[in-house]
């Protein structure tokens, strides 16, 4: 409720803003980045959670998908994604409420820094609806500050909205208990472009301090101190552990 609140008064003081739609640049680099984790057919379901501007389902649709979903709490708030071959839904209260209405639907679902804004109480409820509405096989992958990485804590206090933080550890764990196998972290893709691999160069000292600190200092066990953890895990024949109590 409180998140919720916030972003409902962000929207009065601010009115209602409509978000420009992704660059042919951004699309292409996405699908590039993606290309090796989608499903391999084309006609699989795809769900977006948290969709933004439609960056992921822009670039599912340049890679030929055609079954392509996105949920959001104001997708009206881009009315260009109606021109698109997707389906639009609207989450009217909470995730795991929308999700609970599509058991064994998906073969792939893509939430991109969402889940740190579900509160921890809620966390069990909102994951084992994700793990409910994938199909057998089907995957989750998840993007979503790193609180082992350089800059932690300003990755966590940036917004009013953020509710938890994760290291690689402890999002495996939820991910374990919530019934998934093949639980993978992910390093970031290479950068192409010079600007962005003169970036990395910069930012590889800091990077290479945190994970010395946490070595010395800290009990982490994933190994990843980047700024963002990169997650997949597969729904297998665990059977759901769907329990409203958890909301």
């Amino acid at each position: 409720m409180f998140v919720a609140e916030v972003y409902r008064r962000m929207a009065l003081r601010m009115g209602s803003t409509e978000r420009e739609p992704p660059t042919r640049k951004r699309i292409e680099e996405v699908a590039d980045e993606y290309r090796r984790f989608l499903p391999a057919k084309k006609d699989a379901a795809i769900l977006d959670i948290g969709f933004g501007n439609g960056w992921f389902m822009a670039a599912c649709l340049h890679l030929g998908y055609t079954n392509v979903s996105g949920a959001e709490f104001a997708p009206e708030n881009k009315p260009y994604l109606k021109e698109w071959n997707v389906k639009l839904h609207k989450i009217e209260s909470e995730i795991g409420e929308f999700l609970a209405k599509h058991p064994g639907e998906y073969d792939f679902i893509h939430m991109s820094h969402v889940i740190e804004h579900i509160p921890k109480y809620s966390l069990l409820w909102i994951v084992d609806a994700i793990y409910q509405a994938l199909r057998k096989q089907g995957t989750l992958f998840l993007r979503t500050p790193n609180m082992e990485g350089p800059s932690a804590n300003s990755s966590y206090y940036v917004t009013l909205a953020h509710e938890y933080g994760f290291s690689g550890s402890n999002l495996k764990s939820l991910l374990s208990v919530c019934g998934f196998d093949d639980i993978c972290l992910h390093s970031p893709p290479s950068p192409k472009p010079l600007r962005q691999r003169l970036g990395a160069l910069v930012r590889w000292p800091y990077i290479q301090e945190s994970r010395i600190r946490h070595r010395l200092f800290g009990v982490n066990f994933g190994g990843h101190f980047g700024s963002e953890l990169i997650a997949t895990a597969r729904r297998g024949d665990f059977p759901p552990l769907f329990d409203t109590k958890y909301r």
